[in-house]
């Protein structure tokens, strides 16, 4: 920590209401005495890190992600003939995937969503023959080369491949502190309150400001829901069916709900593990005509 945070984190660090527009209610914005930040908001969260700039002015970093694709898989003994891809993100932008027998083989692209696409549902999982140990992802960015981001696969045959489009990241802003009021402009403050010092919601606040940007491991639901808590504190881990279940609560089949509540259904959650990444920028690749989904409105 450097000399700067040592000196001003007691007088930065507090909770801070952020005005919105949502019907939904406003932002918080959360400063940790550990040089990390919160902003909260209706249906995610911001986690970055802050530094003292100058005087009573700082400087907050969004934490942003790596690598445009991550690509996570698991062995579903139920699709031994085939690879199933849930597909998460890739509405943002332009993406592609290609599924080939080794890295040294010709790229065929296939464009994930129609151009134009809309009316957009949940999930979205593709099933592609199994003759693969490489997928790989691209995005075309403007006036960037073309990265394409090569996962080896030997092992898994069931993915949740994430997108992170570029366009959606969050980008630095400079806060100054006097009176105890915080200023993101010249005319807007918001005045700082204490940190709670106990409860859910401030465990959670620090529990997720100091997980890594990437993750090793996802967990969701047969429906693709995500399990974000603590999956030992009511789930033991089935050997039998490489699942974690809840015991008395699961029930044989729970896997194979189609009804309306089996999104939420967390009696069973799989364990999808990250896969390592390689790219080449510039390469060259063929784009097939039809994408993996095609989605318009009626």
């Amino acid at each position: 920590m450097n000399k700067g945070m040592a000196q001003n984190k007691e007088n930065i660090a507090g909770l801070y209401a952020l005005g919105s527009h949502s019907p939904e209610g406003g932002s918080h914005l959360f400063v940790l005495e550990n040089g990390k930040f919160v902003i909260t908001y209706f249906g995610g969260a911001q986690v970055g890190s802050w530094r003292v700039d100058r005087d009573q002015t700082f400087l907050f970093t969004p934490d942003t992600k790596k690598n445009e694709f991550e690509l996570y898989g698991r062995y579903n003994k139920k699709i031994q003939d085939s690879l199933k891809i849930f597909f998460t993100g890739f509405e943002e932008s332009r993406s592609f995937v290609s599924l080939k027998k080794s890295k040294d083989d010709h790229y065929i692209m296939k464009q994930v969503f129609n151009d134009d696409a809309n009316c957009f549902g949940y999930p979205y999982v593709g099933t592609f023959k199994k003759d693969s140990d490489v997928i790989s992802f691209m995005a075309i960015n403007e006036g960037m080369n073309t990265a394409i981001y090569d996962f080896n696969i030997k092992g898994f045959n069931d993915f949740i491949a994430c997108f992170f489009t570029r366009e959606n990241e969050a980008y630095p802003f400079y806060a100054t502190l006097k009176d105890n009021k915080l200023y993101i402009d010249e005319n807007e403050y918001s005045e700082k309150r204490p940190l709670p010092t106990e409860g859910e919601d401030i465990e959670f606040i620090r529990a997720i400001a100091n997980k890594n940007t990437s993750e090793n491991m996802l967990f969701y639901n047969p429906s693709y829901n995500p399990f974000k808590e603590d999956i030992n504190a009511s789930h033991v881990f089935d050997k039998e069916k490489q699942a974690y279940i809840i015991p008395g609560f699961y029930k044989e089949g729970n896997e194979d709900r189609t009804d309306d509540e089996a999104f939420f259904d967390i009696s069973i959650i799989y364990k999808y593990e990250l896969c390592t990444a390689t790219f080449a920028k510039s390469v060259n690749y063929k784009i097939e005509d039809k994408p993996v989904f095609q989605v318009n409105c009626k």
